[in-house]
């Protein structure tokens, strides 16, 4: 059961910490340095998540449900902060990169430390 209330606290604090990071750098930052966060942010959430998962030992649906997906979720620094169709065109690219890149780095280190680090 705590699991499931932390679970829900790391979502909403990452959250509010993807939004102010996606404002104040994602967007604004030189592409590479964008490049560079958007890995270092999908990284950082798939190593909270592991943390996590590995102190509350929830059982194999909470793990997934609501380890992995919200992981997922979370690993989105924009997710909902901005209307799709106010996105102007020279902006695309770099918005489909924050909207991607992360999500990819977060699969990929989930994968990569479930393999290397044995469960404790």
């Amino acid at each position: 059961m705590a699991f499931f209330f932390i679970a829900f606290g790391f979502m909403y604090v990452g959250r509010k910490l993807g939004w102010g990071l996606s404002k104040s750098a994602l967007y604004t930052a030189p592409f590479m340095v964008s490049v560079v966060l958007c890995v270092a942010w999908g990284a950082a959430v798939a190593a909270t998540m592991r943390g996590l998962i590995d102190w509350q030992q929830p059982g194999t649906i909470l793990r997934w449900i609501m380890g992995y997906a919200l992981g997922a979720y979370v690993a989105v620094p924009n997710f909902g902060l901005l209307a799709e169709s106010s996105i102007p065109a020279h902006a695309q690219t770099r918005h489909a990169l924050i909207s991607t890149l992360p999500s990819l780095v977060y699969v990929a280190s989930s994968v990569a430390l479930a393999f290397l680090l044995p469960r404790s």
